[in-house]
């Protein structure tokens, strides 16, 4: 043996190596490297914006606020009357097409999505390099960029950051692949986080809030994974003892009985392909499991504590996430009333004010979301105008007793002017 009853452990080869001749640690290094040859993919900057597109409950609360953002239509109005302005020329052209593959509703979702998964939007408005101040007329096309594959180059020497007049004193140019690797100069990139930007000069993602959260999720994915996946592996198989005394470790493992058992199942018995689930083996053989079964891991209910987190750092209420018991629909509509009023409006004004800059659009006009069409904030209006209403009655009453109230009917007819 390798071991002394007293003192340190002998130096030499383990107790597989001298005692089977490699066999026993052939077979165990085959079975480890199926436990731990995938490294576990954990959360980190890099991966934000791809863990977002392609895990479900990241992705879920991001697209809710990127699809309303984008589903609501972006009215050109005058900045003084808060009238509607129809756009015509180059403007009418960009609003339909932005570029040739992306719509306006496109371009706003990518926008929404890059900064909430990602920590950075990056909006790349196409004009002349000779333009100095571009205007509409002068726009090409305008791209969102990927924000994984986009990153700001700081320039070489930053006398003092305190005192930087632009973003142009801070950053020389903007990194990205768009077929291939291209330089953009800062004055034509809208670039856009949710809580600043690091020394990087980029933004850091939201999602960085519920680290563990997405680590507790993809954990247990991807241990769901290798039960489905490597199922071999998911306990060793070895000859069960015969007889009263049993049998051996070096002859229950060695070469030929495992040879034996593998070919005898993999010709017969298996989980895939035409294979019988039940095996028959005229080897005895017992199993011993190391991972759990799907059952055991319940990785729904594990998953789902985890998703009402991850949603909730984004503001979106838990009825609104896919679940196992479906929210009622009274708890569902006051869900989303309340989504629109507290995270959608506000996102959405954002937006407005990121198209404004975008377009380059006049400095006497600007971009405004339109809510009409937005059952969730009806009833609010609806409720609005029946309380204007009874303000308006009672205005009738005090001027007809004598008294002024000139000044509350022009405040009320500015609030609905837009002034």
């Amino acid at each position: 043996m390798a071991w002394k009853l007293f003192g340190k452990k002998k130096a030499t080869s383990g107790f597989a190596e001298q005692m089977n001749d490699g066999a026993w640690l052939s077979y165990f290094n085959q079975y480890m490297n199926g436990v731990n040859g995938d490294k576990l993919v954990k959360f980190d900057q890099d991966k934000a914006f791809d863990l977002a597109n392609t895990i479900a409950e990241v992705f879920i609360p991001i697209d809710a606020i990127s699809e309303r953002c984008s589903s609501i239509k972006y009215d050109i109005v005058n900045k003084s009357t808060q009238e509607i302005v129809i756009p015509s020329g180059n403007l009418q052209a960009k609003l339909e097409k932005p570029n040739p593959i992306d719509t306006l509703p496109d371009i706003v979702y990518q926008m929404v999505f890059s900064k909430l998964a990602d920590g950075n939007s990056y909006v790349y408005t196409k004009t002349a390099d000779s333009i100095v101040n571009p205007t509409i007329d002068n726009i090409t096309n305008i791209w969102v960029l990927k924000p994984n594959v986009t990153r700001a180059v700081l320039k070489k020497e930053i006398s003092n950051p305190f005192l930087m007049k632009s973003v142009y004193d801070l950053i020389d140019y903007y990194s990205t692949i768009f077929f291939y690797q291209h330089k953009l100069s800062p004055r034509y990139v809208l670039h856009r986080t949710p809580t600043g930007i690091t020394e990087s000069g980029m933004g850091k993602s939201l999602l960085w809030a519920c680290e563990k959260n997405i680590n507790n999720i993809l954990a247990v994915y991807q241990a769901r994974y290798n039960v489905y996946a490597k199922n071999g592996n998911a306990g060793i198989l070895a000859k069960a003892p015969v007889g009263g005394g049993g049998a051996s470790l070096q002859e229950a493992i060695d070469p030929i009985t495992r040879d034996t058992m593998l070919k005898d199942l993999q010709e017969r018995n298996g989980l895939i392909g035409d294979k019988s689930f039940i095996g028959l083996s005229s080897v005895p053989l017992q199993f011993i499991k190391t991972l759990g079964t799907i059952k055991e891991l319940e990785p729904f209910d594990e998953t789902l504590e985890n998703a009402i987190k991850i949603a909730g750092v984004f503001g979106v209420n838990k009825e609104l996430i896919p679940k196992k018991d479906n929210a009622t629909f009274s708890n569902q509509l006051i869900a989303e009333k309340s989504f629109w009023q507290n995270v959608i409006k506000s996102s959405c004004e954002q937006v407005a004010k990121d198209l404004t800059k975008i377009f380059y659009l006049p400095s006497e006009l600007e971009f405004k979301p339109n809510f009409s069409g937005i059952e969730a904030l009806q009833e609010d209006k609806k409720a609005g105008l029946e309380a204007d209403g009874l303000y308006i009655d009672n205005l009738d009453k005090m001027t007809a007793s004598g008294h002024d109230m000139t000044q509350a009917y022009t405040n009320l007819q500015e609030k609905y002017n837009g002034k």
